[in-house]
């Protein structure tokens, strides 16, 4: 009878273990499901403020703004973008096919 119960407890704690790292997989998968669709939200919000700052460009010249004026803005508004471009790794490229010659 001995024998039976250690058994069961063994049973019972791999059934527990498998329950437990099913839970924490769902976990991970819903956490990480998340953060890929707030890096999409960035990436897609990134490329309307350049569309943006394109079209303020083009406006404040039309205006008659100082040229040197809106370069300077620029600057600054290119220099913040690098630093978060910065944070984020570029996705791999895949290398060109060079044909055997």
């Amino acid at each position: 009878m001995t024998e039976l119960r250690l058994w069961l407890h063994l049973l019972d704690r791999i059934n527990h273990q498998e329950r437990t790292h099913i839970m924490t997989t769902e976990l991970i998968v819903a956490r990480l499901e998340a953060l890929d669709t707030a890096v999409a939200k960035v990436g897609k919000e990134t490329t309307a403020l350049v569309g943006e700052v394109a079209t303020l460009k083009e406006a404040l010249a039309a205006a008659g703004v100082d040229e040197a004026a809106i370069n300077s803005a620029l600057a600054a508004v290119e220099a913040r973008v690098a630093a978060v471009d910065a944070l984020v790794p570029d996705a791999p490229v895949d290398d060109p096919v060079v044909p055997a010659e």
